[in-house]
This record gives C-alpha cells, sequence and structure tokens, in this order.
C-alpha cells in the first residue's frame, strides 16, 4: 500500500501534466487542423515557414523542441519536481 509521500508524488505528477501537457496539446490540434483545412489563412504558418527557412539554428531549435517533447523528458521532468515536492510535503508534516 502506497504511504502518504507515495500518493502525493502521484497527485502531483498528474496535475503538473495536466497543466503542461494539456495548453500544448490543445494549441496544437486546433493549429493543426486551421493548416489542414487552409495553410494560407492559417496563424503563424507563413512566418514559421519562412523563418524555419531562412535560420538554421532556429529549425534545429523546433526539432530539439519536438524531441524532447515526443521523448518524455518533459514528463521525467514534472515527475522528479512531483517527487520532490511530495517529499517536503511529507516532511512538514
Amino acid at each position: 500500500m502506497p504511504d502518504r509521500e507515495e500518493r502525493l508524488a502521484g497527485l502531483f505528477v498528474v496535475v503538473g501534466s495536466t497543466i503542461v501537457f494539456g495548453p500544448v496539446v490543445w494549441a496544437l490540434q486546433r493549429w493543426g487542423t486551421t493548416v489542414a483545412r487552409d495553410p494560407s489563412n492559417a496563424w503563424g504558418a507563413r512566418w514559421l515557414v519562412e523563418h524555419l527557412a531562412a535560420h538554421p539554428y532556429l529549425t534545429g531549435v523546433a526539432l530539439l523542441l519536438g524531441v524532447v517533447l515526443c521523448s518524455g523528458i518533459v514528463m521525467l521532468i514534472v515527475v522528479y519536481a512531483a517527487k520532490r515536492l511530495a517529499a517536503r510535503l511529507a516532511d512538514r508534516g
């Protein structure tokens, strides 16, 4: 049976993941459907293509950000922060 610290850590992981990934997924889905309907009318599509093509470093950063989000590194950071926060709160109680 999980103790208080493990239950708090689990709660913080769920809440933290919702806060981090919820808005990102929502925004990407809305933007993706807009681009699929009419790419020329989508907010930022033309700017993004122009800047990614003109600046190789920006392209690298965009690819690195995509890999970081897809690989789960952000989730590992959320889990680590949740465990530390739960440990601090459990020590106070």
